[in-house]
């Protein structure tokens, strides 16, 4: 399970080559655009020898930046891994049930 948090020009060019229409954040609700995200970074890990326990299940796309606002990164820009767990815990529960 993951969260990215998607490239917004590469997903809107993305979309429009694949006939999928609606704003950023529709688009990053839209299964076919998750499972895009989803296999590109499957085909990452792939080309890097991942084993299948390693590779994701199923992933959250992000409309928003994580941001010191929310306390999802630090003020050195690295991630605040409690506090992504605890805002997204619903969501990577909901990825899990979906996984299955």
């Amino acid at each position: 399970m993951t969260v990215v948090v998607p490239d917004r020009k590469a997903l809107q060019d993305w979309a429009t080559n694949h006939n999928v229409t609606g704003d950023f954040n529709s688009l990053c609700e839209n299964l076919k655009a998750r499972k895009y995200i989803l296999d590109l970074l499957n085909n990452t890990g792939h080309k890097n020898q991942l084993r299948g326990f390693e590779k994701l299940r199923a992933v959250h796309l992000e409309p928003n930046p994580f941001d010191m606002e929310r306390d999802l990164i630090t003020p050195t820009f690295k991630l605040n891994r409690p506090r992504l767990l605890k805002y997204y815990e619903d969501i990577v529960d909901q990825l899990y049930s979906e996984a299955k």
